[in-house]
């Protein structure tokens, strides 16, 4: 081969590396080999032993390229077996199948802790030291957010980047303590997703690594990704009566409610009492000659090994069950006193549940039991005022109409889907004549909507802007939605949001309102529970049932950022709200028009102009009508519209487009005059 030139040889030797298959050393069996961990930084430093902690041991077979799963969840309580789990996949990653690897954490100092535990692990593990390029201050290949290895090369840094995400491709990715992520990357999507992406050229042999304790249920990442994985639990026998079962939280018990002294746990099965010192013998894995094991609830996805654990399980040295008594025991004292954030902390970090943290909470059940026998399409006595609110969907437009009494009272007078390309003016036109077509209320008199708002917040923002431009004069209302704390329900004025040519705010353009949801949904889901007078919303019994779903489908949680409580509203990932978005606009329109601030008379002024007989002694109910054309039940979506009905009495009719038709009164509040309004 002397003869032969080195490139030759170098070309040659790369490409027989790039063909060998993968090792058949498990990575578990890589770590009991190999794996050291550093003096000073470790409990118990020296030969990793995972006999400690034998519950591991299926989790770092799953992360073997043997092993025919693609991504591998743990949701566990802090500082147990995770961060381990990762070095030792990493390091086995390196020294038997090396490629690319990404390490994403949710924070830079967190990054450049894991940096250096990979950087002591390299230093001390003799078969990593010489693949890994020694960490020199001018060697760009060593760094806190680089190591290069032969075969590839670590990149450590944080999950809040979308262009931390998408740099570089990788075989193995490690996203540690995901619940802690951003939830949208810079507006690109979920940050899991986009990690994933990185690895689209490994089709075949890449593996993903997810680690974290949980948060807020509906809310925790780990949490969803361990649902759609096999939800593997470690199952322990009892020494007495050798029933297999999982360590849960409500069978520990302790001696004393202000102070513990002894902590112990009772057999759900048996009722003994298991002292701690049992773990000894209970924690083995069956694949060490033990008699614990891993059992899945389920197939899962099929490309996911998800497992579940908690700090009871903690090897004989490491927190204790007195420990977590004498916790808990302080952790619900504060909660006791209004103060839930140790417990919370308790549940994610030791107990790796997720917190229910909801403040509201209504069930749709509830909500769809009162339902009331009044058809959509006719407006029920009490409804004086019209709006609209439209959500803008990819596919469709969703609208639903309300009618507004005295206090804000309200009821569903129509809920329609009009299924078409938004960025189409077919599906605009039909809003329109749904919009311009008069309703009519319980006595036979049409009304009209008096207004709309239409959410602009989505994809189709300036086929939002074009509709509404040049209907200002009838009150549609471009809006999007602001979750900000104390926003109002709606702005006091608009922004401008056209530009002329000349780059110049365009004075007649699109006008954009914001929403404060958060505030509107408080409004809303305050009041949800009553059956009647102000504030009351009445839904009837034609609506579908996913309609009642998406109206309870968020709920208000409380958050701790920086030790400071801050609430806010959330829904469960995958559900849809649609409904609840409806009812905010449709307040936001209300409020709009100054309904939340009317007096008895002026109210009392409204209700005479629909109910015109009012006070004649021959009056006569109207008969059951029909609903018309622009009203129709949620069940006779987009059907062809018959000719609206003549006006029997003079109808309702939005205020004119003119600086008249809004006054401001003593008390500073805006007043909107319909014509003929007195």
């Amino acid at each position: 081969m002397g003869a032969v030139a080195d490139g030759f040889c170098a070309a040659f030797q790369a490409i027989q590396e790039g063909i060998e298959p993968d090792p058949d050393m498990w990575v578990d069996e890589w770590a009991d080999a190999h794996m050291v961990l550093p003096t000073g930084k470790s409990a118990e430093p020296g030969q990793y032993r995972i006999s400690r902690t034998p519950y591991a041991r299926a989790v770092l077979r799953a992360l073997s390229p043997g092993h025919p799963c693609r991504r591998v969840v743990v949701m566990g309580p802090s500082q147990l077996m995770k961060t381990q789990i990762a070095l030792a996949f990493i390091g086995a990653s390196i020294h038997q199948a090396p490629a690319n690897i990404l390490t994403l954490l949710p924070t830079t100092n967190l990054a450049k802790r894991v940096s250096s535990r990979i950087t002591d692990t390299v230093r001390i593990v003799p078969v990593l030291r010489d693949r890994v390029a020694e960490p020199r201050s001018r060697d760009a290949r060593n760094t806190m957010d680089t190591k290069e290895f032969s075969g590839g090369t670590i990149y450590i840094t944080t999950a809040g980047s979308a262009a931390n995400l998408a740099e570089v491709p990788a075989r193995y990715i490690v996203g540690d303590e995901v619940d802690r992520w951003e939830g949208d990357v810079g507006g690109e999507g979920d940050p899991v997703e986009l990690a994933e992406a990185r690895a689209s050229t490994f089709a075949y042999n890449a593996k993903f690594y997810y680690p974290s304790s949980p948060t807020v249920e509906g809310q925790s990442r780990i949490h969803t990704l361990y649902l759609q994985g096999t939800r593997n639990r470690y199952h322990v026998q009892c020494p007495h009566c050798a029933e297999h079962q999982t360590l849960e939280w409500e069978h520990l018990r302790w001696d004393d409610d202000d102070l513990p002294t002894r902590a112990w746990y009772v057999c759900p099965h048996c009722g003994a009492e298991i002292e701690e010192k049992s773990k000894a013998t209970m924690l083995p894995d069956a694949a060490d000659g033990g008699t614990a094991e891993w059992r899945p609830d389920q197939v899962g996805d099929g490309e996911t090994e998800s497992f579940w654990i908690n700090a009871l399980y903690a090897p004989l040295g490491f927190v204790s069950w007195l420990s977590l008594a004498r916790q808990y025991v302080k952790a619900k004292a504060r909660y006791d006193k209004g103060d839930p954030q140790p417990l919370q902390v308790f549940y994610n970090t030791r107990l790796a549940r997720v917190w229910d943290a909801a403040v509201e909470r209504t069930k749709a059940e509830e909500i769809k039991s009162r339902a009331e026998h009044f058809p959509l399409g006719i407006v029920p006595r009490g409804g004086l005022v019209l709006t609209a609110a439209v959500d803008v969907q990819p596919s469709r437009l969703e609208v639903e109409i309300k009618a507004w009494g005295v206090g804000l009272e309200n009821w569903n007078i129509a809920y329609r889907v009009l299924w078409g390309d938004p960025t189409q003016q077919d599906v605009w036109t039909r809003l329109d004549e749904l919009m311009n077509t008069p309703i009519l209320n319980w006595r036979g008199v049409p009304m009209r909507v008096l207004g709309a708002a239409i959410d602009s917040g989505g994809a189709n923002t300036q086929d939002v802007y074009n509709y509404t431009r040049n209907r200002r004069h009838r009150h549609v209302l471009a809006i999007k939605g602001s979750s900000k704390p104390n926003r109002p329900v709606i702005a006091a004025r608009p922004s401008k949001v056209d530009v002329t040519w000349q780059g110049e705010t365009e004075k007649e353009g699109a006008l954009l309102w914001m929403v404060g949801t958060d505030v509107a949904k408080d409004w809303i889901f305050g009041r949800i529970k009553l059956t009647g007078g102000p504030g009351a919303a009445h839904f009837s019994k034609e609506l579908p049932d996913d309609y009642f779903e998406q109206l309870t489908a968020e709920r208000k949680v409380i958050r701790y950022v920086k030790g400071h409580a801050r609430s806010e509203w959330v829904k469960s990932a995958g559900a849809r709200n649609e409904a609840t978005d409806l009812f905010v606009y449709n307040l936001a329109m209300a409020y709009y028009f100054g309904l939340h601030a009317y007096s008895d008379a002026e109210w009392e002024r409204l209700r005479l102009k629909v109910d015109p007989v009012q006070g004649d002694m021959f009056r006569r109910d109207a008969p059951e009508a029909a609903p018309p054309a622009g009203a129709s039940s949620a069940a006779d979506h987009d059907q062809p519209e018959p000719p609206a009905p003549a006006d029997p009495v003079p109808a309702i009719h939005p205020p004119r487009p003119q600086p008249a038709a809004v006054t401001r009164k003593s008390s500073g509040r805006r007043v909107v005059r319909f014509a003929g309004f007195g």
